[in-house]
């Protein structure tokens, strides 16, 4: 048997691995992904998910054909899934299945200590077990954009920017309690921004931080606030999200240097926090609508 998985995402079983299989970590707030693709061998790859106390949310990138399903060693009934949809599974139980089609999924694990974590942030009543119908796939927007979104950052881990992958991470927990639990609780409307001080110490560690490698529970560490509470209170304030404030001042810093002709594109995109130029050009082209060259000769 290979663990492919990393914390919590289970393992592979049977007399071979796909050999075609790549499998990518990415660590969250409390949470951890992966993506895991292997192409069809025509003969079904067999797969195990050993139990563990949380839940297993399996985003599936392509369309996939029904095929055998065991829980806990009991045959089940698994329809066939479409690309986007995804499978909640309860890791108290023993996931087992016969897998047929080439497989693109992007698997998020959350104990259930995280999922109670997140509610007493919030002071929301406990809201029992998630929902979790065994073989049963669920058509969800909110959950595909999230995983979507991670997609770049497996693409690209040494580019991954902390505080965005945390905000992904505490979307969906909020998510799964407000709309899977057994008794769903919906956050309260938050009204409350930083005061001065916080957002001075918020804004100065950013800064100092500039390529992003900081998370939220430093953030809200600093501030005395739990991360749900800060991240929220950072956005009122600002009316940004941190990394998304933070990407701000990164193109800003990024526009300011481009208009010295001595600086190379790369001692600029190191100066900005990007891991290297093409990471630079990539992000600055998103948010500019122009490749840093192009800005610079414009502006000549």
């Amino acid at each position: 048997m290979a663990d492919v998985s990393g914390r919590g995402l289970g393992k592979f079983a049977g007399l071979d691995q796909p050999p075609t299989l790549i499998a990518r970590a990415l660590p969250l707030a409390e949470l951890s992904a992966m993506r895991v693709l292997w192409s069809d061998t025509g003969s079904g790859n067999p797969t195990r998910l050993d139990r563990n106390n949380g839940y297993l949310v399996c985003l599936q990138r392509r369309d996939l054909p029904a095929g055998p399903y065991w829980v806990d060693d009991r045959p089940m009934q698994r329809m066939p899934i479409n690309s986007g949809q995804f499978l909640l599974l309860d890791l108290n139980e023993e996931h087992s299945s016969l897998q047929y089609g080439s497989v693109d999924c992007i698997s998020i694990y959350s104990s259930r200590d995280a999922l109670s974590r997140f509610q007493e942030e919030h002071g929301l009543p406990p809201v029992g077990q998630l929902r979790s119908p065994r073989g049963i796939a669920f058509e969800d927007d909110v959950i595909r954009n999230l995983g979507e979104c991670l997609v770049p950052a497996f693409e690209w881990p040494e580019t991954a920017n902390q505080l965005f992958v945390d905000h992904v991470a505490l979307a969906l927990l909020a998510h799964l309690t407000g709309f899977y639990g057994e008794q769903p609780s919906v956050l309260r409307p938050f009204r409350g921004g930083l005061s001065p001080w916080q957002e001075r110490r918020a804004k100065d560690i950013l800064l100092t931080h500039i390529d992003g490698k900081v998370g939220l529970a430093e953030l809200a560490r600093e501030c005395g606030l739990s991360r749900s509470h800060f991240a929220r209170a950072f956005r009122t304030a600002t009316g940004l999200p941190p990394h998304k404030w933070l990407l701000a001042r990164r193109i800003e810093l990024a526009q300011e240097l481009l208009r010295n002709p001595k600086l190379s594109l790369k001692e600029i995109a190191i100066r900005c926090g990007f891991t290297d130029q093409s990471h630079f050009t990539r992000v600055f082209s998103k948010n500019m609508h122009a490749s840093p060259g192009d800005w610079r000769r414009l502006r000549s």
